[in-house]
């Protein structure tokens, strides 16, 4: 523990007041990391906890579970997760395949890790189901109706590894790459698509986008800026699973959930160039053209609704004000918007202490390193706490160790760190990739 004096930073939005600094040994080797030339990151690492009980339900007691409790716990965007776990297991029953048991006993094995926690029946399952998938994958040409099944697996499969953040859930983007190239069989192409379907690929698009920028970060990896916005704008740097298999744009989806995933869209596009980061070595006439192009995302992100069908989103708000945070701040604040942000920030908080609980970690985590004073890191620590109560809550350990760890880096430094370098040395610390869903 720290006393740190009253500091201010010219580029920050506000300075920062005399507090006591909670640092550990793990965040002095980080700022030194962060602060001297070769010196080592050290490894972060959540710890797994292991139900040593065999307590085993049947079937139909996992299942009911899984309907009634276990498919809260869903993570996705624009939809009720509860009338996903409907549709999964509308999935899970359609046929009686191999590929249909793979949906079944993942829907089991997610269940069963929801309500007893890490043990050895909840892997069990896990393992069926990917036995399943392996015996429905010699078939040769597979029905669209498989296909579908085999998505929806492997998402369930994703849910279960980032459900408790264990020691095995890198896994999780193994997962949504394997459902992604499942995806595009052409079966799919022109088929039509119900409710159901919808709600499975926005599901898969959510995690897709949502591993976008945590990859981006846990490598420190960069993209090339092109030379010209006009290419920056045509290049095709990432394309998101609805767009790759033909499914309907914005425009033409008409659902009431459809309101919340076009504007989702907008943002994944937003998401994926602002992950870019300008090398040094770049002529002045590609930094006005990068800056340019910057500035043409930031007013894409400020003109976004917050209303749908003439109600307010809280949870997509604060989606856009992360990424208009995140925007300035990975970009080193050249948009010279500190009045904005500072509004932003204060909007989020305001959220924050609003809301009962906050179960989509991307904006909790954006928004929460952003806390400088005692008062707005308790309202983020509250927060936290108060969606881990909630019976549809995943994991919040990266989230509650990140966020602090972070702070503690500002806390720490006696200049502003680089926004990049500082959030990629973090994330980079976690031995498996974080997931911000």
């Amino acid at each position: 523990m720290a006393v740190k004096a009253s500091l201010y930073y010219p580029n920050r939005v506000r300075p920062v007041s005399k507090h006591l600094a909670h640092v550990s040994f793990w965040d002095i080797e980080m700022h030194r990391h962060l602060t001297v030339l070769g010196h080592p990151r050290p490894a972060l690492r959540v710890p797994m906890l292991w139900n040593t009980s065999e307590l085993q339900s049947g079937s139909h007691d996992l299942l009911q579970y899984f309907h009634t409790s276990a498919s809260q716990s869903l993570t996705t965007l624009g939809h009720d997760p509860t009338a996903l776990g409907q549709a999964l297991m509308r999935i899970a029953f359609a046929s009686n395949t191999p590929s249909a048991a793979a949906v079944f006993n993942s829907l089991l094995a997610l269940s069963s890790l929801h309500r007893y926690g890490v043990q050895t029946h909840a892997f069990c399952l896990k393992i069926a189901t990917i036995k399943s998938l392996a015996a429905a994958a010699t078939a040769t040409d597979l029905s669209a109706r498989e296909v579908i099944q085999h998505a929806a697996a492997g998402m369930l499969l994703c849910s279960f590894e980032v459900h408790q953040a264990s020691c095995t859930s890198s896994q999780w983007t193994w997962y949504i790459s394997g459902v992604k190239e499942v995806l595009n069989a052409p079966c799919l192409k022109h088929l039509s698509r119900d409710s159901d379907l919808n709600a499975l690929m926005d599901w898969v698009y959510y995690h897709d986008v949502m591993s976008r920028f945590t990859l981006r970060h846990w490598h420190g990896d960069v993209l090339e800026i092109p030379p010209k916005p006009a290419e920056m704008c045509a290049k095709e740097v990432y394309t998101p699973v609805r767009t790759a298999i033909g499914f309907p744009s914005r425009n033409a989806v008409q659902s009431t959930e459809s309101s919340m995933l076009a504007n989702m869209e907008l943002l994944v596009e937003i998401s994926d160039a602002v992950m870019t980061k300008p090398r040094e070595s770049i002529s002045g006439q590609q930094m006005d053209d990068f800056k340019g192009y910057i500035r043409i995302l930031d007013w894409r992100i400020r003109n976004l609704p917050t209303h749908f069908d003439g109600k307010h989103s809280p949870i997509h708000e604060l989606f856009l004000l992360a990424t208009q945070i995140y925007l300035n701040r990975v970009t080193g604040d050249l948009l010279n918007h500190a009045d904005n942000i500072e509004a932003a920030l204060k909007r989020g908080f305001s959220l924050f202490s609003q809301l009962d609980c906050c179960e989509r970690q991307y904006p909790l985590f954006v928004i929460g390193c952003e806390a400088r004073t005692d008062e707005q890191r308790l309202t983020v620590l509250d927060l936290i706490s108060r969606t881990e109560k909630r019976n549809s809550s995943r994991s919040m350990n990266h989230v509650k160790i990140l966020v602090p760890a972070l702070w503690a880096q500002d806390d720490l430094a006696d200049k502003e760190l680089n926004y990049w370098d500082k959030m990629s040395s973090i994330i980079s610390s976690c031995t498996i990739i974080p997931s911000l869903v």
